[in-house]
């Protein structure tokens, strides 16, 4: 019987004809018709030696040579260490089989006869993948770059031109130079090459390779599939700072892999986990999500009260450098959003759709794919009817990071505010939850029936417009006709509206007193407590929207007042201030301040920046001396306060005038006084102080005043169409703020609540409908929303 002649194509270094070898003993071994000849060839990256591979062209310089032998016939196999291919396979040359992986790591060769690195002489290695890694496992030595098949670099290495070596464990086991290894790196200290320990067999396409029937190890290929779609998204190649390592455990890869950051010289690790089947999917995962480290956050916005907003969420959201919301949002949380991200509305409600959620799902994994912070904003909770799982199907599919911020949801949250308790011992004892959204013209793909037998309590979501199918069906499946039912309209906010009837009324009773959206309906025997355990209309302000202006520094004690009041709260940071960079008045002021008789401060701002650079100027409380402090307000008293000093003097009327006239009544007329001011400070006090002569004023801007605008919120059209009953003022320049950010409004439909006298004047400069408070105090002005909402009803 004549037997079939193979040939074998191999790099001429001993490691490479060995490795070849073992696989024409395989054959030889499964086929005694065969007869199995190597054909070794110098390639060109084994004969430049004098640079690194980068500088010569990478891996395709060790295959050149054999991939043309194969292509012209001379050779029907080639053997190569994975590790060494191209990412890139020509078609017509594929690879046809893995070995099984011998040992993946990377391992330490000293000198003959030395057992210990000498710190003058440099590590010798191969590439800058091992170079990265070793830098942190020996941060006091050099390393130099060696080239040559592995006994070249032992003879360097003995010749004592280098400390020692780091190379491939597998390929010192295969030429029986175990002995040499003195330290085993494992993969947790340095990640080895894509594809190391793992032999290659390529050939020729559509050939017949029957008599390598068994050689294939399939872990191995899963690995080597995962391993390298990894380094190949991330055009890598055998001089790229890139390493992934995979491990197969049953039907489990677990991938490991290094991208290194060219632009800044970092680089980062990280590890992805999933199905064998999976394996390239993998790879490319792991590799966008190292080269795009943005991350995307969905993040349950709740039902509309801000107050039931998660501190997670707001945590979250005040980091976002891209937030994509949709309508059911609240304004109040929109209001949170940070100024500078860039905002996407998406627009979802019912079946107006700004944005497809195809396009929505592209749209998250494209921001984050630019490295950023993305917030998805969504009214609710993300995973109940609002789509997010299928948000998270592209992000888990692109390698994207991604965390789920769990909201409170409408379905329990909106009856809690309208005095229905979701289960009572008494009356049922299960939930359940139920889009009432369906296709138009289709019937509902929903056992009522089955829900009907629970005797739970039901909650329809987004089911307004088919509230008639909805009984309809309830009723043919049998449930009593007096059954309580609820519809709730825009609960937990200024707009909450409840209307109970039963399941075969309540569709009249709606179209009777009418509903708008977002809605949503509850059928139950706990419906009929709605009376008896309603809270929230008996609050002093449910029912109404107040805009509370701010600076944007403060935190709204005057809006967390009205809030428990019951009043929905719109935050609006009218103006911003700053510190001045040019400080230099207040510097001279603070060599001279025990010339001072009175500091007047009129802000908690410029106490703050006063403090700030009396700090940077070396000095403390003591360096007052014996100087009196004026102040406006009590929001001004507590800053000082704060920082141990109490106030000589505050006038009963908090604005500028009222501060001068009050210093001109203590003042005999030689005194000098210091006022750390906003630049553009109201001139009241000084023409009050210019009443008293004598007296030398010290004038000093050291703050800016900014005005800030919302595109998030339509606040001309809130206003205009009656949605915002109040605003609150508490400063002038808060009104003038407002008035900038809310451009072409009739301002005469604003009902301003204002704190001070001055605050008043400049509202009702604009034509705004004006009261102001008895007191210049918060809770003066919370007194003052309480009696206009009296006065409206």
């Amino acid at each position: 019987m004549s037997q079939r002649k193979i040939v074998i194509g191999s790099r001429e270094s001993r490691l490479a004809v060995i490795q070849s070898e073992m696989v024409k003993t395989y054959i030889e071994e499964k086929n005694k018709d065969c007869r199995v000849e190597l054909l070794t060839m110098k390639t060109t990256g084994d004969k430049i030696l004098d640079r690194t591979l980068d500088k010569v062209g990478g891996k395709g310089l060790f295959v050149k040579e054999l991939d043309r032998a194969l292509e012209d016939g001379r050779t029907m196999l080639s053997v190569h260490s994975l590790k060494d291919m191209p990412m890139e396979v020509s078609e017509e040359l594929p690879l046809i089989a893995f070995s099984k992986r011998q040992d993946p790591r990377d391992v330490l060769v000293l000198p003959e006869g030395v057992d210990a690195l000498d710190p003058e002489k440099p590590i010798g290695c191969s590439s800058l993948r091992r170079t990265l890694q070793l830098k942190e496992l020996f941060p006091d030595m050099t390393f130099a770059s060696v080239r040559g098949n592995v006994q070249t670099r032992l003879r360097k290495l003995d010749e004592g031109r280098y400390s020692a070596l780091v190379l491939a464990a597998a390929g010192l086991k295969r030429l029986g130079l175990e002995g040499r290894i003195c330290r085993y790196f494992e993969p947790e200290e340095i990640l080895p090459a894509a594809g190391q320990g793992i032999l290659a067999v390529q050939g020729r396409k559509g050939q017949d390779y029957s008599y390598l029937d068994g050689y294939n190890d399939e872990d191995s290929a899963c690995a080597a599939m995962a391993e390298r779609a990894f380094v190949r998204d991330l055009d890598g190649g055998c001089s790229s700072p890139v390493a992934a390592y995979a491990t197969v455990e049953g039907e489990e890869l677990t991938l490991t892999g290094l991208y290194y950051e060219e632009d800044t010289g970092a680089y980062r690790k990280a590890s992805l986990k999933g199905n064998r089947k999976e394996a390239e999917e993998i790879g490319i995962r792991l590799a966008r999500q190292l080269k795009h480290p943005g991350k995307v956050w969905l993040v349950g916005a709740g039902p509309g009260d801000v107050g039931l907003f998660t501190l997670k969420g707001m945590e979250v959201l005040q980091n976002a450098e891209v937030v994509v919301y949709d309508s059911l949002v609240g304004q109040g949380v929109l209001s949170k959003v940070p100024k500078d991200a860039r905002r996407i509305n998406v627009g979802k409600r019912a079946s107006n759709h700004t944005m497809p959620q195809e396009q929505i799902n592209r749209v998250l994994a494209e921001e984050a794919k630019k490295g950023l912070r993305v917030v998805r904003l969504k009214g609710g909770d993300p995973f109940l009817f609002g789509r997010g799982g299928e948000e998270l199907e592209l992000l888990h599919k692109e390698g994207i990071p991604y965390e789920v911020v769990p909201g409170v949801t409408s379905s329990i949250a909106v009856p809690a505010y309208n005095g229905i308790p979701v289960t009572h011992r008494d009356f049922c004892s299960s939930l359940h939850i139920i889009t009432g959204h369906k296709k138009q013209g289709e019937p509902y793909d929903i056992d009522f029936e089955a829900l009907v037998r629970t005797k739970g309590t039901l909650v329809f979501l987004m089911g307004v417009s088919a509230l008639s199918d909805i009984c309809t069906s309830l009723l043919a499946a049998g449930i009593d006709p007096q059954m309580p039912a609820a519809i709730l309209q825009k609960g937990t906010t200024a707009g909450q509206k409840r209307i109970v009837a039963t399941v075969g009324t309540l569709p009249e009773e709606v179209k009777r007193q009418g509903i708008l959206t977002p809605a949503i309906i509850v059928v139950g025997k706990v419906c009929a407590l709605a009376e008896e355990f309603a809270w929230y209309e008996k609050l002093p302000l449910a029912g109404w929207k107040v805009l509370v202006t701010r600076p944007k520094e403060t935190i709204s004690t005057m809006a967390q007042k009205l809030r428990v009041m019951g009043a929905e709260v719109l935050e609006l940071p009218a103006i911003r201030t700053e510190p001045l960079q040019d400080q230099r008045l207040l510097k001279k002021a603070m060599e001279e301040l025990d010339t001072f008789d009175w500091i007047g401060f009129t802000s908690p701002i410029g106490v703050r920046v006063f403090f700030r650079e009396m700090k940077q100027a070396g000095k403390d409380i003591r360096a007052l001396g014996k100087v009196k402090i004026a102040a406006i307000g009590k929001g001004t008293a507590k800053e000082l306060e704060e920082r141990g000093l109490f106030v000589d003097l505050m006038p009963k009327t908090f604005d500028g005038a009222s501060l001068g006239a009050a210093l001109c009544q203590v003042c005999e007329g030689e005194e000098k006084i210091l006022l750390p001011r906003a630049k553009i400070g109201g001139k009241e006090i000084l023409e009050n102080l210019a009443k008293k002569p004598g007296l030398t004023i010290c004038d000093v801007p050291t703050y800016d005043t900014f005005y800030e605008e919302n595109e998030m919120i339509d606040l001309k059209n809130a206003f205009e169409s009656g949605e915002i009953d109040c605003a609150v003022f508490t400063s002038a320049s808060t009104v003038r703020g407002f008035v900038n950010g809310v451009p072409g409004l009739d301002y005469s439909k604003v009902k301003a609540a204002c704190i001070g006298k001055q605050t008043r004047e400049a509202a009702d400069a604009y034509g705004m409908q004006t009261w102001i408070a008895k007191e210049a105090t918060i809770d003066s002005v919370t007194d003052l929303v309480v009696d206009l909402k009296g006065l409206q009803e």
